[in-house]
């Protein structure tokens, strides 16, 4: 499956996955250094790019919810109440979760559903530093705005890869300061409706919906909405073999492509009268509040990490007047990269280090969405301390434009060469193969990743995996064992992404394809791959592509991986995984009853007792 969701190809992903070696019932330890962290869930009125208002989702009456700040070796108690009138749960975002599976917030596979009035305590160990993030992680909650960051400060003495962008040991320094105090950004898009509403608008149609009315940037934006001229101006060649079937020829009047055979599958019959024709058509302009980040020139660097918190669209950014260092990818340093222009994808975070050596002035980020389903914007601010004038907001200074089209030879951020700094040594064998087939199931908006099953979500109302036996589990093809693009996410130990391509896939192991010669030399890199909890498979038109990652099982417990894509995750495009089930976890007896911890709870407010 590609960007544009052409559906005449599909995405193969092998799995090649290492024995487990992990010590068997590990119990959580409080440790006296425990964070405790409480937040409120309510829905509410909300319209954060200006204009009419709908419900959404916010943590302690802001979205995103506020940023959890932690140590390296920080414990975390992370307290959840439940005041919406639907259930949710709350997932860590790349938090490994190696000692408690039972908090890594997946309802039907770690944790029964957090009900309405009712309370959770999250408790896990921050043993990785970096940039993460919790959301909501029942049904596409995500897209009501249900998340907020998760900083864990590296160790003094931790090694880190300024050598790479300078070797003067006061430069050094700045940029030390500079990653110890970064700023996450959140990257989202915006819809009209709640994410219940968008999935029954999609049943309504029979269609899977690939239009948002507006991006933002730390929940912050504006509906943008361009002249129809404009829009055919900005349309790319890209887009002439789709726009060939449709009627008008040109894209909507929200930068749309309207649904067609090609994007919805030619064996499917989908009503588009059916739905609003503000879905895909109708653009309604309101302006928002827009989102400014402070920095300061006499600091010397500034680091910004950027979290693709988006339900639907992919995206890519620059920043006007300025290159910079992207050294971090998924809460780990990698070797820096010196770019300016970056795919960002669901799920991603990039941690960039800017140097601040421009004239003071505001300087515009630029995000537009990456595929070939839309063409829309967002904006944010980087203002330098003492900024006197706009002069940086200029469109000379831009790197692309509104369509997200380079106005030079971009310096494009390359996700292969982001190898892990330090380096890391890869297993050269593997203990288990799997191969997953990605494709449409039953109609445009179901998804399978096994070829032939789809996941279906009112698992997310069952009695979860974890709390199981793996023996009294019934075989299933969207539940796999383990001795212990889409924007796939893994959840718990981040996994290396060793190759991917385009075209078809038909051996039955990475050894296998390499012994076949078929492969360029570059397509399989078993020595020093990107370690990632995010991999998106190739952007391809009309051809199949597919990713391979390799993994060593390390934390045993009932984990999910899925398409970042919350529609798409919402369709079935999702599998469980039985890590380490020859190690299977002893859950907690408080964890176990009723909704875990909740029926312990005190009210909001008073001393919660620790498990």
């Amino acid at each position: 499956m590609v960007f544009t969701r052409l559906v005449g190809a599909v995405s193969l992903l092998t799995f090649a996955l290492n024995a487990f070696a992990a010590p068997h019932a590990v119990q959580f330890t409080k440790r006296a250094d425990t964070v405790k962290f409480e937040v409120d869930l309510t829905w509410e009125d909300v319209n954060p790019a200006g204009g009419a208002t709908k419900k959404g989702i916010l943590i302690n009456g802001t979205s995103p919810g506020p940023a959890l700040k932690l140590n390296l070796g920080d414990s975390v108690e992370f307290l959840v109440h439940n005041n919406m009138d639907e259930p949710t749960t709350i997932h860590f975002h790349g938090i490994s979760q190696a000692k408690t599976p039972w908090s890594d917030g997946v309802p039907g596979l770690s944790q029964k559903a957090i009900q309405p009035g009712d309370s959770f305590l999250y408790q896990w160990e921050a043993d990785e530093a970096g940039t993460y993030w919790y959301h909501a992680h029942y049904r596409s909650q995500i897209i009501d705005g249900c998340f907020g960051a998760i900083v864990i400060k590296n160790s003094k003495d931790a090694p880190r890869p300024w050598s790479f962008i300078s070797n003067d040991t006061e430069v050094q320094k700045q940029l030390t300061a500079a990653d110890d105090s970064l700023q996450p950004v959140f990257v989202s898009d915006y819809v009209d409706m709640t994410s219940a509403e968008l999935h029954a608008t999609e049943e309504k149609g029979n269609l899977d919906i690939a239009c948002v009315d507006a991006i933002l940037i730390n929940g912050k934006g504006s509906r943008i909405c361009k002249t129809q001229d404009e829009i055919n101006a900005l349309t790319s060649p890209r887009y002439a073999n789709l726009l060939s079937s449709v009627p008008s020829g040109q894209l909507t009047g929200k930068g749309c492509l309207p649904p067609l055979p090609q994007t919805q599958g030619a064996n499917f019959t989908f009503d588009v009268s059916a739905i609003p024709s503000s879905v895909y058509f109708d653009c309604t302009a309101s302006e928002g509040n827009q989102t400014k980040i402070e920095v300061d020139a006499s600091k010397g660097w500034a680091a910004i990490t950027f979290i693709g918190s988006a339900g639907i669209e992919l995206f890519k950014y620059t920043i006007d007047g300025h290159k910079f260092w992207v050294y971090a990818i998924d809460g780990q340093y990698v070797v820096p990269q010196l770019v300016d222009t970056v795919v960002l994808n669901n799920g991603d975070r990039q941690t960039v280090m800017i140097k601040l050596d421009q004239p003071a002035a505001d300087y515009t980020i630029r995000v537009t969405n990456q595929g070939l389903n839309q063409i829309i914007s967002g904006y944010a601010t980087l203002s330098y301390k003492g900024a006197v004038s706009a002069a940086g907001q200029g469109d000379s200074l831009a790197i692309m434009d509104y369509a997200g089209t380079n106005k030079t030879l971009p310096l494009m951020f390359a996700p292969p060469k982001a190898v892990p700094f330090p380096p890391r040594n890869m297993s050269q064998t593997v203990d288990q193969t799997f191969i997953f087939t990605t494709k449409k199931m039953l109609n445009p908006y179901t998804w399978t990743l096994t070829g032939s099953e789809t996941f279906n979500v009112t698992r997310e109302d069952s009695t979860p995996l974890l709390f199981e036996q793996p023996s009294a589990i019934p075989e299933d093809q969207v539940i796999i064992r383990t001795q212990m693009p889409h924007p796939f996410h893994k959840h718990a130990n981040k996994a290396y992404l060793i190759g991917q391509g385009v075209g078809d896939f038909p051996w039955s192991s990475i050894a296998e394809a390499q012994a076949s010669g078929a492969l360029p030399p570059t397509a399989i890199n078993t020595k020093a791959a990107p370690l990632r909890d995010g991999f998106t498979s190739p952007p391809a038109e009309g051809n199949s592509t597919w990713i391979a990652v390799r993994y060593h099982v390390e934390a045993p417990g009932a984990f999910l991986f899925h398409c970042h894509v919350q529609t798409h995750m919402n369709g079935g495009m999702a599998f469980a995984i039985l890590d380490g089930v020859d190690k299977w976890p002893e859950v907690p007896e408080v964890y176990l009853n009723g909704t875990g911890i909740a029926s312990k709870l005190q009210k909001k407010g008073k001393t919660h007792p620790s498990s």
